[in-house]
């Protein structure tokens, strides 16, 4: 970070608590949004339509396109999961990968082009997964909903909010001690039940809260433990099948899948919150607060996998049967091609994933007579830690036991020749692949900021804000991958059975066919000891960058209103320096990048009636490029003319967003909307391969690379419904039309990745003085997961998901609950259209039950 603006920063925060304390005996005027505050009606939240009241009240009195969740108590969130609960607003889908929200799709964009902020700053974020890419997506696994008070999502642009999302900004708001009564405290316990695994797992959650009699000084202490059973069994085929050619006995080549397998994803999870919290006021002028929150996530688990790869064996060329797309959707293979080989075999992987991210913030906030500042000084870290071991166990010396029958023309069917080779550890000795693998991912994020607002007495503008914000984040991800001494674990005769971690049966209960493989012998977590005592001593460094990015932002917003009307105009000017390392050839290597965006923005709201608002919003966003494709990377091969590079060199995603909308507020808790949205999207990024004269390769060298080549449009309507009948009933409702296309570097266009074109959220409650029940339906059609250069996609299916909950208060101050996620077991189907609309996956998660008991007093 520059030194001269670290100096300057510090100069400003410390003068400010100089002459902070010297008038803290001033009163204090209004802030910068007063005339919206005061319209904003003060809800005590408690219950589902109190939480909802809450909700529309923020999103009323906004002057930005934004949409609001707040918890119905303390440690009680709408939903078990942040994400979730973000299910429930207008626009945005939500990714599963694992059964649990991971992230979000907001307006037809990709979870990576949407942003999370903690209390109104940027929270460092790392995934676990090697196979997945690096990207800047928030891991909403990592949040505990416990200790949310609320969250708002800003779909429309505005000066003062930190630029980087194409989609939406999510603000997750904490609680502040003088907020509350003080001695406030508040402890649940809950147990979950997973129905596949059939397993019991505790959580817990603490809250204390107290201030002096003044109420000038409070401390807060929160602290939540949840394990959870993640099971996710799956039927999955791998390998496109356009250009295989695999031949069979009768010497016929044909297009086949390579791969198929049947899955047990078996996931020990065990998700901590800590929060503390230090306000001090001495005055209503002056006030300072310290806020710190620590998210960790471990989820060790083994992935048990029965693999059948179609060329370990022989293809009988009999049994052939091809859809008409000249797909082979049904065979048999025979026996095993050469020595050492087993067509069906048992891949386990074992991974002990560990996540920590943690936010400390310290902020100033000093209120004069006409004109108000906030200085913030925070950082924010994480770090994701993956130590895994792939072993494949499989009979290479009976051709017997080797062979079985594969159907994909439904979800999938994979029979052994021989159904009792499974019956018996014994028969499965290790063969080929035997691996132990470090994983390391860090990102720091390091900010320095202070807004300022002016009260104005010019026209029809009321306040003026400016601010300036100085951020230096670092990612980094690095690897080593080490062999096991695989012929040694031959000669030493290992087989399952010296892991034995007993048998799974009863997979792929809800989509899955009579024949499919859904019981097998599975290895236990003995197998670490010896991958670590027999791991090579020579160690294989895997890829491994660091990109470096100095974001320095200013903006300037003017807040009007006037008769019937509000809002604000601003301007956001960002500069960007990258620097990018990484290795080429072994040597160290590195690039820069540089650019700065001009992002203008206005937000009107219009009171056509005192119930109807007209609301019309435009700006420009920025959304940077994926870590994945910034890494400094190069491999060249002179003979073939052919280079796969990565750099820094790429713009920005840049997106031109316009709204608008209608709101009638027909009661306190109800209200119509539609909102009619645009974004215009350039600088897209696609992998694309381009003639180049390239350096070390030739002048006519085919380079693959990311580059900015592509244009998306989005276009949509939500609708919003929510009502109270004020006899405890009430609904809440909306649908989103989404229309998505990008045009990429072949001038083809083809629908974004993750986007349905339609989806739905419903649900309908009801609560008195004794019991609050609630019944939710989320629905979107179906979205395209993947597109590659080849031009084939895979497609999921439409997902529906039914989730219920009932709250017994049986006393003044106790509450029992009764909740269930995924109550119809609904199964997460892919297809592959281009090879005649062919089962790709299928992941059934099962449903999960919750039951638990709050104390609050």
């Amino acid at each position: 970070m520059n030194k001269n603006i670290k100096c300057y920063l510090t100069l400003c925060i410390a003068a400010a608590l100089q002459s902070n304390l010297a008038f803290a005996d001033e009163p204090a005027a209004n802030t910068a949004k007063a005339s919206a505050t005061e319209q904003m009606e003060t809800i005590e939240v408690r219950g589902i339509r109190r939480s909802l009241e809450e909700s529309l009240n923020t999103k009323r009195f906004s002057d930005a396109v934004i949409d609001s969740v707040s918890a119905e108590d303390i440690g009680k969130f709408p939903d078990k999961n942040i994400g979730d609960a973000m299910q429930r607003i207008p626009g945005v889908t939500v990714v599963r990968t694992y059964g649990e929200v991971n992230g979000v799709t907001v307006r037809g964009t990709a979870p990576e082009h949407s942003m999370v902020l903690l209390n109104g700053q940027n929270v460092a974020s790392v995934g676990w997964f090697d196979l997945g890419g690096i990207n800047r997506s928030f891991n909403f696994e990592m949040l505990a909903a416990e200790q949310i008070s609320g969250m708002d999502l800003y779909k429309s642009v505005e000066a003062d909010i930190n630029e980087g999302a194409i989609g939406g900004t999510v603000n997750l708001k904490t609680r502040k001690p003088l907020d509350l009564d003080s001695g406030t405290v508040f402890v649940s316990a809950e147990a979950g039940y997973h129905s596949n695994a059939k397993e019991w797992d505790p959580a817990y959650s603490a809250l204390g809260s107290w201030k002096n009699d003044d109420e000038t000084f409070g401390v807060l202490l929160a602290y939540s433990n949840e394990e959870s059973k993640v099971y996710r069994e799956t039927l999955s085929n791998f390998g496109a099948p356009n250009g295989v050619n695999l031949t069979d006995s009768n010497g016929v080549t044909h297009d086949s899948y390579s791969a198929m397998s049947s899955i047990l994803f078996d996931e020990d999870r065990e998700r901590i919150s800590s929060q503390a919290t230090i306000q001090y006021a001495p005055s209503d002028a002056l006030e300072l607060s310290v806020n710190y929150n620590l998210f960790e996530l471990n989820n060790d688990h083994i992935n048990s996998a029965m693999f059948g790869i179609v060329g370990f064996g022989t293809l009988d060329g009999n049994s052939i049967t091809e859809n008409s797309n000249g797909v082979v959707t049904r065979a048999t293979t025979n026996g095993a091609a050469g020595p050492g080989a087993a067509p069906l075999f048992n891949n386990t992987v074992l991974r002990t994933p560990e996540m920590k991210t943690d936010a400390l913030n310290f902020k100033v906030k000093y209120v004069a007579d006409d004109w108000s500042v906030d200085f913030v000084v925070g950082q924010s870290s994480a770090q994701g830690r993956t130590m895994q071991s792939s072993t494949w166990w499989g009979d290479t010396d009976n051709a017997a036991n080797a062979g079985y029958t594969y159907d994909v023309a439904g979800a999938l069917e994979l029979v052994p020749t021989n159904s009792e080779y499974l019956n018996s550890h014994s028969n499965f000795n290790i063969f080929q692949e035997f691996t132990y693998v470090n994983y390391i991912r860090d990102n720091d994020i390091d900010y320095y900021q202070t807004d300022f607002s002016y009260v104005l007495d010019k026209g029809i503008f009321t306040t003026l804000e400016a601010g300036l914000k100085y951020q230096d984040q670092t990612f980094s991800s690095r690897g080593d991958y080490r062999d096991v001494d695989v012929n040694k674990a031959i000669a030493d005769g290992l087989t399952l059975a010296d892991f034995n971690g007993g048998f799974v049966s009863g997979l792929h209960s809800k989509e899955g066919r009579l024949g499919s493989l859904s019981a097998f012998p599975i290895a236990n977590r003995g197998l670490w000891d010896y991958a670590a005592a027999n791991q090579a001593t020579v160690t294989t460094t895997l890829s491994q960058f660091s990109i470096d990015e100095e974001i320095t932002a200013a903006y300037i917003k003017g807040n009007f209103s006037g008769e019937g009307f509000r809002g604000n105009v601003g301007l956001r000017i960002v500069d960007t320096d990258v620097l990018s390392t990484g290795e080429v050839d072994g040597q160290p290597s590195l690039g820069t990048k540089s650019y700065t965006n001009y992002l203008p923005s206005i937000n009107v709201a219009a009171d056509i009636t005192d119930d109807l608002i007209f609301r019309f919003a435009a700006g420009s966003t920025v959304s940077r490029p994926d870590y994945d494709d910034m890494q400094m990377a190069e491999t060249i091969s002179v003979s073939f003319a052919t280079a796969t590079v990565g750099s820094p060199d790429l713009d920005p995603y840049k997106a031109d967003q316009y709204d608008m909308g209608l709101e009638w507020y027909f009661d306190s808790a109800s209200v119509l909307g539609a909102t009619f949205f645009v974004k215009n999207i350039s600088d897209y990024i696609e992998t694309t391969a381009a003639i180049e004269d390239y350096p070390g390769c030739s002048e006519t060298c085919l380079v693959t690379r990311s580059r900015n080549v592509g244009t998306a449009d989005v276009t949509g309507l939500e609708l919003q419904l929510q009502h109270d009948f004020g006899n405890g009933f009430g609904l809440q409702g909306n649908y989103t039309y989404t229309d998505s296309s990008v045009t990429n570097s072949a001038g083809k266009t083809v629908p974004l990745n993750e986007v349905s074109r339609n989806s739905y959220n419903f649900s309908v409650y009801y609560e008195n003085d004794i019991v609050s029940t609630r019944l939710a339906y989320n629905y979107r059609d179906a979205w395209q997961r993947e597109y590659n250069g080849s031009g084939s996609a895979s497609v999921n299916d439409a997902y529906a998901q039914l989730d219920a909950s009932i709250v017994w208060h049986a006393m003044e101050n106790l509450d029992i609950s009764l909740e269930a996620v995924n109550l119809l077991n609904e199964a997460m189907v892919l297809r592959q259209p281009d090879y005649g609309n062919v089962v790709h996956s299928v992941d059934e998660f099962g449903t999960r039950y919750f039951i638990g008991a709050s104390l609050r007093f």
